[in-house]
């Protein structure tokens, strides 16, 4: 993959919603046009290359939000923004289509996680109602793109930024807006254990069914769930997925129900039952969309563990830290400095643990920790050195990161294999044959 096509790509993640449909408009018009079509990449390039204006509608799990502020003069639009604590440091001012228009586009979180599209718009909601504004993206109306034709950057930082490469490239150094730091937000926390024993066979087999419909009889609740699951998976928000799921049955259900021909609105509620379990149990459990679960939990190649066990010198502790650590700050690799708030660095071990793994990495000049630290949010800022790699050739299971080091081993080593980089690396016989043992053992025995 070409820096070009890694850029698309990146593009794309925070950005794009392909399903089900999209908006078009030429340059200069005021009318948009819809597509009732899933967005290929073509229009997405059209319109960073200024061709003619692209909108979508939102992820469940945006990797953005946009404040959308008409008709008012710039010193107003800059009390809007410090009212939501928002500066050049964790949003892009942006201006829009029409005169004394803007967008302010920011990157949120809530509580250091991933919020779903509900709850950023729920939140922002009383200060959009109080300032005029809209919030964006939403689950059923569609906002332009960012950096297409005539979205310029205000703020003396951007600039001078002229190509959507450009800005993409601060964008992704852009610090999160915490929701949860918002006044008046919602009395919701997400702090819960994760808790993924999901079958992520599901995943294909809602896939298969997607594509071909119903393929035997009786089988319509069990098949909507897994088709509902599929698409979840694609961080498609709910109410979508309900029409997708409903037009998907009423059109391929294959003569293999005979309840969608005889009372339809029968199933359309249990679709719509279905698809609110999956969409709030998953959510409450922090069991997140792919591309999600992926940028947020983080990602790691196979180049890497040989590297971390290296450095480590086959320490299975240290090289556990390690591997957290470089799988935290692949998705964040384009950050001035990475974050590690303190509730993360405790998932990965206790406080003097993870300050002594720190200052010995530190010494090894692998990071470079600042003192400073973030307000109400108990993080200290890092750089790291590493040779990051493609991501295309991270380990991933059903697309999907593995969650922790031994299960990351068993995706992409042989037992024996593995016993050879840790003897390689520094191990003693022994101790390499039980830590193989400890890792692989364990996954028969599941």
């Amino acid at each position: 993959m070409d820096h070009k096509e890694e850029e698309l790509k990146q593009y794309i993640e925070n950005f794009v919603q392909r399903q089900p449909r999209y908006v078009v408009k030429q340059i200069g018009k005021k009318s948009w046009r819809s597509k009732n079509k899933p967005l290929s990449d073509k229009p997405v390039k059209a319109h960073l290359n200024g061709q003619y204006h692209v909108g979508v509608l939102g992820k469940w799990y945006p990797g953005y939000a946009i404040l959308d502020i008409d008709d008012r003069d710039e010193n107003t639009v800059e009390e809007i923004r410090e009212g939501l604590k928002l500066d050049s440091s964790n949003s892009m001012l942006l201006t829009s289509e029409r005169p004394n228009s803007y967008h302010i586009l920011l990157r949120p979180s809530y509580n250091n996680k991933p919020p779903t599209i509900r709850l950023l718009n729920e939140i922002l909601k009383p200060h959009a109602i109080e300032n005029g504004i809209e919030i964006y993206p939403q689950a059923n109306k569609a906002i332009r793109l960012p950096f297409g034709s005539n979205q310029y950057a205000i703020d003396f930082d951007y600039i001078s930024l002229d190509t959507w490469n450009k800005k993409l490239y601060w964008f992704n150094k852009l610090d999160d807006l915490d929701l949860k730091t918002i006044p008046q937000q919602l009395r919701l926390d997400l702090n819960i254990k994760p808790d993924n024993d999901l079958r992520i066979s599901t995943y294909e087999e809602g896939k298969f069914l997607y594509q071909v419909g119903l393929v035997e009889k009786h089988s319509r609740h069990n098949s909507q769930f897994k088709v509902l699951y599929y698409i979840w998976r694609q961080n498609i928000p709910i109410e979508t997925a309900i029409d997708m799921t409903w037009k998907w049955i009423r059109e391929k259900h294959n003569n293999n129900s005979q309840d969608i021909k005889i009372s339809q609105q029968t199933v359309k509620n249990e679709i719509i039952r279905q698809a609110q379990r999956i969409y709030s149990n998953y959510e409450l459990r922090l069991f997140y969309p792919d591309e999600i679960h992926n940028i947020y939990k983080g990602y790691i190649t196979k180049a890497d563990i040989e590297d971390i066990f290296y450095i480590a010198k086959a320490n299975i502790p240290k090289a556990k830290f390690l591997f957290n650590l470089v799988k935290y700050c692949y998705p964040r690799q384009y950050r001035t400095f990475i974050r590690l708030h303190s509730d993360i660095l405790l998932q990965w071990s206790n406080i003097k643990g993870y300050q002594k793994q720190l200052e010995d990495l530190q010494s090894l000049r692998i990071i470079k920790r600042y003192d400073s630290y973030q307000v109400d949010s108990f993080a200290k800022s890092i750089k790291i050195k590493w040779n990051f790699r493609d991501p295309r050739k991270s380990v991933l299971v059903d697309h999907r990161a593995p969650e922790d080091l031994p299960e990351t081993i068993r995706a992409c080593y042989e037992p024996e294999e593995f016993r050879e980089l840790l003897l390689k690396a520094g191990s003693k016989r022994t101790s390499a044959i039980m830590a193989v043992r400890a890792i692989f053992e364990v996954s028969k025995r599941v």
